[in-house]
């Protein structure tokens, strides 16, 4: 069977269409502060040793686990971001930023202060929640291999 030409074009340029409007939708609904509801790190091969380090934390309990206040990350609609991380008497301790962006299911994220490091994390959203998980090198030991997830909700 063949399929002519300008049928496949019209089906393309629907396609087109349909997933550059999801991929809109999807950009607008990251626009905001989000806080972290829950935070899991797993990381093998802690340091290059032979145990694992496990953080997990829920955010009625940043506090008390973390010593600190609940990061607030925000996503402004120029592509923008920077995710402020506070002592527990609110004085900003350190607050990465730089770029984001979404391809497909994949949330890039791209800091260039204090130093240039890009992040990759599948994505999903569902109202005022977003959950991203992936794997990177959290212990900085030249392993990719720490599991990453995170949920967080907009404030």
């Amino acid at each position: 069977m063949k399929i002519k030409s300008s049928y496949f074009l019209k089906y393309w340029a629907i396609c087109s269409i349909v997933f550059s409007s999801c991929r809109q939708a999807t950009s607008k609904a990251m626009i905001g502060t989000w806080e972290i509801a829950h935070l899991r790190i797993t990381m093998p091969s802690f340091k290059n040793s032979d145990s694992t380090q496990k953080i997990e934390v829920y955010g009625k309990d940043w506090e008390a686990k973390m010593k600190a206040k609940n990061i607030q990350t925000t996503y402004s609609a120029d592509g923008r971001y920077h995710s402020l991380h506070r002592n527990l008497q609110g004085k900003a301790t350190y607050d990465p930023a730089g770029t984001w962006r979404i391809v497909q299911d994949t949330l890039i994220i791209q800091d260039t202060i204090p130093k240039r490091i890009t992040y990759k994390f599948k994505f999903k959203i569902k109202k005022n929640q977003i959950e991203y998980w992936g794997v990177d090198d959290f212990d900085l030991d030249g392993q990719v291999d720490d599991q990453y997830y995170s949920q967080q909700v907009k404030l």
